[in-house]
């Protein structure tokens, strides 16, 4: 899994469900689709759809063997978290390590 910017700011777990929903408006993607493209466990994912549903982010449909899900279009923040997503994915993470230290950038005290 591709650390983003997207997973600075929300759970890993968030961070890949909301990528795949919100990247591609109006498609849907099943349960086990959703765990198979964002290498996580089944119930890992299931349980993070059902918070999302239950926020009213996500809509879910059922054709009587598989569960679809697609970002929802109709709520009040769709716009704006779509957009966050979007862009979100696109930035690579800061890597802590390739950063400069906060040691390194203090002015050093003058020794008597």
């Amino acid at each position: 899994m591709k650390k983003t910017l997207l997973h600075g700011l929300f759970p890993a777990v968030r961070a890949e469900v909301l990528r795949l929903l919100f990247t591609n408006p109006g498609q849907e993607l099943y349960t086990r689709e959703l765990a198979r493209l964002s290498f996580l466990a089944l119930r890992t994912v299931q349980d993070e759809l059902a918070k999302l549903e239950a926020a009213n982010l996500i809509v879910s449909r059922s054709n009587g063997y598989q569960r679809f899900y697609r970002a929802n279009p109709t709520h009040p923040l769709y716009r704006a978290l779509a957009e966050i997503v979007r862009k979100g994915a696109g930035h690579a993470k800061a890597n802590p390590r390739t950063l400069p230290s906060r040691r390194s950038q203090r002015p050093k005290k003058p020794r008597a």
